[in-house]
């Protein structure tokens, strides 16, 4: 019997993947999980987005982010995942991120000081750990 994991409230994410498949994969599994998903398709979008967004957050504070969760691919066009992450968190230091990538963080060449303050899954990862992970950052 697979077991289905019920998050306390849905959650609001950013997912930044280059990849159509794959992004239609993670947006169909958070939705069927009852989150709200915003999908784009490179670094660049992403970043657009994210500071379209932020001056729709209820609270305009440092603390606040407008989504609970950004996950990012690493390798996109037009701006990496640490370029993404390093652009978000000097903006909103507390934003959860997660890093979905086929290469580990260091082959990335990620920096220390952002390799400490991201969540990482290693591709290739089941929908079930890109849920579990989502709902526990």
């Amino acid at each position: 019997m697979r077991r289905r994991s019920i998050a306390l409230s849905a959650l609001r994410i950013l997912i930044a993947e280059d990849n159509q498949f794959t992004a239609s994969q993670y947006e169909r599994i958070l939705r069927k999980y009852g989150h709200e998903v915003i999908v784009t398709r490179d670094g660049q979008e992403c970043l657009k987005k994210y500071k379209e967004s932020l001056g729709r957050t209820e609270f305009d504070s440092i603390d606040k982010s407008p989504f609970d969760v950004v996950v990012l691919d690493q390798s996109m066009p037009k701006k990496n995942g640490s370029e993404v992450a390093t652009e978000i968190l000097s903006v909103r230091p507390a934003q959860k991120i997660v890093f979905a990538s086929a290469y580990a963080l260091s082959a990335n060449k990620v920096s220390e000081s952002l390799e400490e303050r991201v969540e990482y899954l290693q591709k290739p990862f089941s929908l079930n750990a890109l849920v579990s992970k989502i709902e526990a950052a």
